[in-house]
Order: structure tokens, then sequence, then C-alpha cells
């Protein structure tokens, strides 16, 4: 075939799959990783929309919207470790480049869905945990704003369909169509798979209200990411646990993949997991690429171990795609399965065990943390040109921290390890790693302690922590304020408050909300006692950004009864920082 008749042949062949039956169609599923003490972490899904823009608001236009057939759920906790849970199968989503998914989320407070009910959950949104006192907890997860769902960023190609099967009828796959497969009855559809990727280390937020003395509540709020599958890959290990056996069986271990901070002053967080009973571990799904493969730092930790840091390993996408054939209609299941086929192994390795320590945040001078922030601890090796790596890291209690005395705390203190670091660099040829135990930078037992939150800057790694002398508490530290992230400005919202039946209640929160992640917090106990019309202002709101569209939710509740009469309410009507300093809202709790 000459160039000429080549070029005719291409719409050719797109009119025949049009005409023929080739189609695309694309799976949508759901990661995570979620912190030992929970049991489960059940969420419920009732749409899947996607926009080509990753700014695009719920209210805003370009959405392609799916209403799942049945509602589907999946566990955070069983679906980890590089199994995914999926939501829906399917799809008939156009051809093209997406930028943002959104979940839309059935609400713990809504009737018991099907999916739910059969996967063992009293609610449609949930968190099963123990708390540091051993008390086992079912709670309803609390969710932000969701009817607005959850706005997840990614890069999502949906291809065309296989025009070249489609064309010459051939039954395998060529050489340039590896993830594509025609039929022999000119019928082909091709598959795009996608997955969101929920991280509970500072998704999930437990607090305490009604002067509970230990969490009694938890909050989602979302971090999440969106891969395409087909340029995503994994990393693997095997940990030897003969050194960890003891009178409390064994630690609980986390594994992180961690890059470079865009201002390059400290490592950040891209995907975690959980190590298994048996020691193996799978970082899935790891965002890559075949022209530029990027190289991870692993870092194994928990309280009771010495932290291991593997240093460039580089992951690259699999040889094909993760296309394939499909006859699959729109539907949503609850099934759990690997997708990973890629990964790069870093071998066996020997974690030793160190005693752990807890530490958790003292009082502030100044204004308080956002409620949305989360503390993390680092620590450095000691060799020339390194930055500090994230160890752990924990989310404060929402509310607690904004009381008139500045008082910021975790909800559970934050367990640190004691030991030494064992390092060592990522052998591509597949040799055993060689570990190297040295005290990191901050001494053995220390950490750089430094809190982040949406639309600030990083705080600055100034603060710091020691294993306590004698004990196993430390101090608590005092963190500085956060400044906003550069392009935000301080915006202001202020909302005035009426109870549908006056008096109904006399304590609540006010939750400051975009994408299902929460900004800010404010609250509401004077308004509700002060009678309609009473007014909160919410100060220090990042504004002036495409992020800065928000939607409000309150809790509120009797004091006299708080657990039988806790309301939460959420707000369709959004307030709009995105050009503005200052927004307003009149709301009323029914």
């Amino acid at each position: 075939m000459n160039r000429k008749s080549l070029s005719l042949a291409v719409p050719i062949a797109v009119l025949a799959c049009v005409l023929a039956g080739c189609s695309v169609k694309t799976d949508v599923s759901v990661t995570g990783n979620s912190p030992a003490l929970y049991s489960h972490v059940w969420i419920t899904a009732q749409e899947v929309w996607f926009n080509t823009s990753a700014n695009a608001g719920p209210d805003d236009g370009g959405w392609v919207k799916f209403p799942l057939s049945t509602p589907a759920t999946v566990d955070l906790v069983t679906d980890s470790g590089g199994n995914l849970g999926s939501l829906v199968t399917g799809l008939k989503l156009a051809s093209g480049n997406y930028s943002q998914v959104r979940l839309i989320p059935v609400d713990a407070a809504a009737d018991l869905t099907s999916s739910a009910k059969t996967a063992g959950a009293l609610y449609n949104a949930e968190a099963d945990f123990v708390d540091s006192g051993g008390t086992p907890h079912q709670l309803p997860l609390e969710l932000l704003s969701p009817d607005q769902g959850i706005g997840i960023q990614g890069s999502l190609s949906v291809p065309i369909g296989n025009i070249g099967a489609a064309l010459s009828g051939a039954t395998t796959p060529t050489s340039s169509t590896p993830s594509t497969t025609a039929s022999a009855t000119t019928s082909s559809t091709t598959t795009a798979s996608f997955a969101l990727d929920f991280d509970g280390a500072r998704d999930l937020a437990l607090f305490t209200y009604a002067g509970a003395s230990s969490p009694n509540g938890i909050l989602m709020s979302s971090h999440a990411s969106a891969y395409d599958l087909s340029q995503v890959g994994g990393i693997s290990g095997q940990l030897t646990l003969t050194n960890l056996t003891g009178s409390s069986g064994l630690p609980a271990i986390q594994v992180s993949a961690e890059v470079l901070s865009a201002d390059g002053t400290r490592h950040v967080v891209m995907s975690s997991t959980p190590v298994h009973a048996d020691g193996s571990f799978l970082l899935y799904p790891l965002p890559t690429s075949s022209s530029n493969p990027p190289a991870y730092d692993v870092v194994i930790h928990g309280a009771r171990i010495a932290t291991i840091i593997i240093k460039a390993v580089q992951v690259s996408p699999a040889s094909s795609s993760t296309s394939s054939t499909t006859s699959g209609s729109t539907s949503s299941t609850s099934t759990t399965g690997s997708s990973a086929t890629n990964t790069v192994s870093v071998g066996t390795l020997i974690p030793r065990s160190a005693s752990p320590y807890t530490v958790n945040l003292g009082n502030a001078s100044g204004p308080a943390l956002p409620a949305g922030a989360w503390v993390a601890f680092y620590q450095t090796l000691a060799t020339k040109g390194e930055v500090p790596y994230l160890i752990e890291a924990s989310p404060i209690d929402p509310f607690n921290q904004t009381l008139a005395n500045f008082n910021q705390t975790l909800a559970n203190a934050e367990g640190l390890s004691t030991g030494t670091i064992d390092s060592g660099t990522y052998n591509a040829s597949g040799a055993t790693v060689t570990l190297v135990s040295a005290a990191p930078v901050e001494k053995e037992g220390g950490y750089l302690v430094a809190a982040s939150a949406p639309g600030y800057q990083d705080g600055p790694l100034t603060t710091s922590v020691a294993a306590p002398q004698s004990g196993t508490t430390a101090p608590p530290v005092t963190l500085p304020a956060l400044t906003l992230a550069a392009g935000d400005s301080p915006g202001s919202i202020s909302v005035s408050i009426t109870q549908a039946t006056a008096g109904k209640y006399d304590h609540g929160e006010l939750l400051v909300g975009h994408d299902g992640t929460l900004i800010a917090a404010a609250p509401l106990d004077a308004a509700l006692t002060q009678g309609p019309g009473a007014t909160v202002t919410v100060n220090s709101v990042p504004s002036g950004t495409p992020a800065s569209l928000y939607y409000l939710t309150v809790r509120a509740w009797k004091s006299a009864a708080p657990s039988s009469t806790l309301h939460r309410q959420s707000y369709s009507t959004p307030i709009d920082l995105r050009g503005s300093a200052s927004g307003s809202a009149q709301l009323t709790i029914n």
C-alpha cells in the first residue's frame, strides 16, 4: 500500500469501526491504603463523571455523567496492595483525554444499599477501627458534600477503537496494537482501565466531639488520585519477619514510594500500601512513562521497626496497555482482583525491630493549623546532598484544633520508631540490595516535624522531636502557622445560621470543603445559641485560584444527647472565591 492509499485507509477504517461495531469501553476501579487500625473502610458509589478540565466544579459544564445501574461498594482495606475493587465496567465514554473523574458517593445517612448490605456494612460509607484503648468502633464515614461528589484529578486517555483490526478482520493482536483484539465476526471492543487511589493515611481523619474521651467520629477528606492503568507500574518486595515476632504480635508496617517535592526541600509520598501478614507488599498503581520512567525511593516504616529506605527504584509501564477486548455493558460490581501487570521487585529484606514512642501536638500561641491539615515526621539520611524523607504522617483532629486556646492535636498520638535507618540503592540487575545501618541527621529516634494543608505552603522544617529519655511519650510539639501557597490570597466566608426549629441544637461545626477535601472549619456553638441570623465568619480561606470553589456542610447536635441528635447537612449552593476574596451564605439547619 502506498502513502496515498494509506492516508485514505485511515478514515475508511474509522468508518468501518462505526459500522462494524468497533468501540471503546471504560472500566473504573478503586484502590487505597488504610492505616492498620482500620478493619474496614467502605465507600459506596452511585455515579461516575468525567471531564476534560481538571478544574471543573460539579456545576460547571463539560461533564459526561454515568449513573451506575446499581450502586457499588468497595472496601479500601481489602482493595489495597495491588488489589482493585471494581466500581463499573463497560462505560461508553467517548475517545479523548480526560483530566478529572468525579465520584458521586452514597451518603452514610441514606438508606442502606444492597451492595453495602452484602458487604456487611451498617452504613453506605463506614469505617471500622479499634482506638488506642482497644475499644472497637463501627462508625458512619462522614463525607463532605456527597451530592457534589469527590473530584479526582488525573491524566486519563480513552483510545480510538481498534481501527487496524476492524479493517483487516485479524483475530490476534498485531505488534503495533498489542492491547486490542478483533474478532472474526467484525466486532471489536477496546477497553480502557482507570483506577482511583485513596490515601487513608491522609484521607481518614479521626476526631472527637461532645466531650468524648476517645475518637467517636471519622471524616473522609479526600486526597485521591486517578490513574490510567496503561501508564502505571508497581514495586513489590518481601520482608522476612523473623526479627519482629514478639508477645504483642507482628507490628503494623507500611511501604511508601516517595519523590522529591517540587521545591526540592523534602520527599513526598506518591503512594503507600500496607505490608501483608506474610511480609509481602505491592505498591500499585505508580505513575510512570515509557519515554521517561521515574525513579522512586521506597520507604518501609512502622513504629516498631527500624526504617528501611531503598533508593532509585525505576518503574516502567507494561510493554502492552491494559486495554483488552470485552463485550461487557454498563454495570457495577464489587469484585476484587490484582491488575498489576508490570512490577519491579526490590527483593527480600530483613527489617530490624525497634522500640516505639508516641508524640502529639501542643498548644500554639498563634493561629491554629487549617482544619484540613496533616502533620508529617521526617528523617534525613546522613550522607551528603540528602533531604528529609517522610516517615510517618497523620491528619489533625479537624475540629478540636479550632478551640479558643488554639489547641492543635492529632486524634491519636503518632507512633515513632527509636531505631536507626537501614538504607541502600536498588540494583537493576536483581542483585540483593546491600543495606547500611546509620543514625539519621536528626539523631537516633529524632525527627523533623512539619504540617501541610491544601492551599498552603508546606510548613518549614524547623521543629524537631526527640525520643524521650524515659518512658514512651515525648513532650508535645508546637508547630508554626502555615502560609498560603503562591497564587492564593486570604479569603473569608460569612455564613448566617438559622435553625428551622429554634433550640434544637446547641453545638456544631461548619465545614468548608473543595471536591470532597476539608479546607477549613469553624465552631457553631455561639451561633446556635444566639438565635436566627447569627453570623459565623471563616477567615484565611484560600482564594483566587481554580481550587477556590467551596461547598458548605454543617454537623450539629444537642449536648444533652449528642449521639441521638447528631445531624449532618450539606448545601448545594457553592461559595465561589475563584475571582473574589469574600463570599457569603444563609444556611437553615433542619
